[in-house]
């Protein structure tokens, strides 16, 4: 018997079919090994389900330690002498982001205590999950670990994820603050969906480097803005996971930074940190917050933007 012309698109419609849900199949099982934070809205490659590892961060400059606390360990590297400045790096990135600020801030006559995050890089990952107070308390047992600090206080520097680290610290040790200075700041108006899933790309280890790379610039870089290789390696999706559910403390806890004085840098083109919080930090704490606008700079901006960085940091820095 011949097949019938119903046949024949039967047999069509069913094959498409069959492809489509094939594909479907493939996408959501690489969601589900991406791992999902459902109340936060994050999506984060873990290297353990994928067979594929992060690749190491640069070694981050300064003088080794670890902090070894309840059965964990942090990481921490002492750079320069003076002045204290406690740097707290993005969500999922190393400290060795900050290596060349951190020389030029020790030729300028300050130390730098660069504190690595959870999960990142020598720091250990617990199992349980974490808010802003606890890693704030990380940065305060570090302190405490070193003893004495010129002059009693300390400025802290946090670029995206760790500006609200900075901001929490200032918040639960105000006698040990003397300012924060926030670099792609976040936390009150929200990014795009557009700029939500290039930073879940970002962190997407499993997917192809050119698939990759056109993430991370999408929601760190501007179009001009070259890559460095230290920023295709060096990331931490376990870690940043963590640091994504460790987003909910709420923000009347950690927005205001205490009272100290406040210095904002904000890339004119960063779309996840948009630049409403910057305005919205000026026009509730205009006494002591500086809104300094970075042209050409998303949210990676410290490789984007490195003089202009230092030059408002140490202008900043010495006029307190």
């Amino acid at each position: 018997m011949k097949p019938t012309v119903n046949t024949i698109k039967s047999k069509v419609l069913l094959s498409k079919f069959l492809r489509v849900g094939c594909i479907m199949i493939f996408i959501g099982t690489m969601y589900f090994l991406a791992g999902c934070s459902t109340k936060e809205g994050y999506l984060f490659g873990k290297e353990a389900n994928l067979g594929t590892k992060p690749g190491e961060a640069r070694p981050p400059i300064g003088e080794e330690h670890l902090l070894s606390e309840s059965g964990m360990s942090i990481a921490y590297y002492i750079y320069g002498e003076g002045d204290t400045i406690v740097l707290l790096a993005s969500a999922g990135r190393s400290v060795s982001d900050f290596n060349e600020l951190a020389i030029n801030l020790a030729d300028n006559g300050f130390r730098t205590v660069a504190v690595e995050s959870r999960g990142v890089g020598k720091s250990s990952l617990p199992d349980d999950d974490y808010n802003l107070h606890d890693l704030a308390k990380d940065v305060h047992q570090v302190l405490n670990q070193l003893g004495g600090i010129k002059n009693g206080k300390v400025h802290l520097v946090g670029h995206a994820f760790g500006n609200r680290v900075a901001r929490m610290f200032a918040s639960d040790h105000p006698k040990l603050s003397k300012s924060v200075i926030l670099i792609a700041s976040g936390g009150l108006v929200e990014m795009s969906e557009e700029a939500r899933e290039a930073l879940h790309g970002s962190f997407m280890l499993f997917l192809p480097k050119k698939t990759r790379l056109q993430h991370i610039r999408n929601a760190f870089f501007t179009p001009s803005s070259e890559i460095p290789d230290h920023w295709i390696d060096g990331w931490y999706p376990k870690g940043a996971a963590k640091q994504g559910k460790a987003k909910s403390t709420p923000l009347k806890e950690w927005w205001s930074s205490g009272k100290v004085p406040i210095l904002i840098l904000q890339g004119e083109d960063d779309t996840v940190a948009p630049p409403g919080n910057a305005t919205a930090m000026k026009k509730e704490f205009s006494d002591r917050v500086t809104v300094v606008m970075v042209p050409d700079a998303g949210h990676a901006m410290l490789p984007e933007q490195p003089e202009i960085i230092k030059k408002e940091l140490l202008l900043f820095l010495t006029n307190m």
